[in-house]
């Protein structure tokens, strides 16, 4: 309801309770407006925009400022104006409506879950949404066809939603494991807790084999090939061939996600996560080198040079309206941009004190965040943060 609807409704009942000599607006508050904080935010400002304070959890379906999250992953705006969520340990994709409403889209959410496609196993043909069990589904991308691709992480799978009627499909992936590179990408192609892809200007695709720790890429034929990771944990190869290249992903029985990829001007901005780095490999040379952090984990550098820069634990990268690199530092508790063209890094929204207080109207550089995940931007330019151990979005005025 807009501030003007407000003013009137209240200016009336307050004529009217004075008539009636009831005291002024019979004492009555006028209906709340939950989208009142975010609505005109200054520039640089933040406020709130999705999930409660009270910490994750699952409360059914309701206007997303009155809904639980746990532990938001990647925000992906339609061309529609729905925002597409996944949420990350309710084992969920939840759609947020332009007037505010949450919808689960895919996962089940009676019983809440984790598990791998519908109960009676994976049809070829796909199923309904609401009979999948995802585990853990970490990002979204708009395809070329206008379908969303999901990465669904512990699935180790690569899924396809129409929008229109929720009907979802596997891409490829089975098991976890590695196999399938030099064919095309089916259900015998094996991925290990992809974590995050992109996709470049001709339809490439590029995914985050987080456990392989390699980068494989579904061209255009569909065919799966590795394009840049020995798949040895480490950060040895830059300024050679990616192909000889070691990522450091987390592994283990259950680790966190790890890793993030944007594709942009021929080049992949990889997040080296546990070596607290960024990485960039040029596609047509297929070269990797360091593109930001020492190495060393840790919060200096900023207004500097990105590569004297200290990162900690960085994932979700996105390219922004001004044409920026923006990321998620995770375990800084802040999201930062590096300029592309002087290479001067800085900080965007977060104190780097890890907590939770209220962001509504704040300078965003002035809030606290809990391990952001996530970053994402709707089409007026404006910022989006998952405030993933905080399990809210927090928005940024442009």
């Amino acid at each position: 309801m807009s501030k003007l609807k407000i003013k009137l409704r209240f200016s009336i009942a307050t004529s009217l309770c004075a008539l009636l000599g009831l005291g002024p607006g019979c004492d009555r508050e006028p209906d709340p407006d939950p989208d009142a904080a975010c609505r005109d935010l200054e520039p640089g400002h933040a406020c709130t925009w999705a999930g409660l304070r009270t910490g994750e959890g699952y409360n059914g379906d309701n206007h997303r400022l009155e809904t639980s999250f746990s532990q938001p992953q990647d925000l992906l705006f339609l061309p529609d104006g729905s925002a597409w969520v996944t949420d990350f340990n309710n084992f969920l994709i939840r759609r947020i409506l332009p007037d505010g409403t949450v919808e689960s889209v895919i996962g089940s959410t009676n019983p809440i879950f984790p598990g791998d496609g519908p109960l009676g196993g994976l049809p070829p043909t796909g199923a309904e949404g609401s009979e999948w069990l995802l585990n853990h589904p970490t990002n979204l991308l708009l395809q070329p066809d206008g379908d969303v691709l999901v990465v669904a992480w512990h699935n180790h799978k690569l899924l396809t939603v129409d929008p229109d009627t929720a009907f979802v499909k596997v891409v490829c992936g089975g098991g976890a494991g590695f196999a399938g590179d030099g064919e095309p990408a089916s259900a015998s192609t094996l991925f290990k807790q992809l974590s995050d892809a992109t996709y470049d200007d001709a339809g490439n695709l590029y995914i985050v084999d987080q456990q392989n720790a390699r980068i494989r890429m579904i061209d255009t034929n569909g065919l799966i090939t590795t394009i840049a990771g020995t798949g040895e944990l480490g950060s040895a190869g830059d300024g050679g061939p990616a192909l000889m290249a070691e990522f450091s992903w987390a592994r283990g029985s259950n680790p966190n996600p790890s890793g993030g990829i944007v594709h942009h001007q021929g080049r992949l901005y990889i997040s080296d996560t546990e070596a607290d780095t960024i990485r960039v490999l040029d596609l047509a040379s297929g070269t990797i080198d360091r593109f930001a952090g020492t190495g060393e984990g840790g919060a200096a550098g900023d207004g500097g040079p990105a590569l004297e820069a200290q990162l900690n634990a960085p994932r979700d990268l996105e390219i922004g309206p001004d044409g920026d690199l923006y990321f998620a530092d995770t375990d800084n508790g802040k999201v930062r941009a590096i300029d592309l063209d002087t290479g001067v890094i800085r900080t965007v929204v977060g104190t780097g004190e890890l907590g939770i207080e209220d962001a509504e109207g704040q300078l965003a550089t002035e809030i606290k965040l809990r391990r952001p995940f996530g970053v994402a931007f709707d089409p007026e330019g404006n910022l989006y943060v998952m405030d993933s151990l905080n399990s809210r979005i927090v928005k940024v005025a442009r």
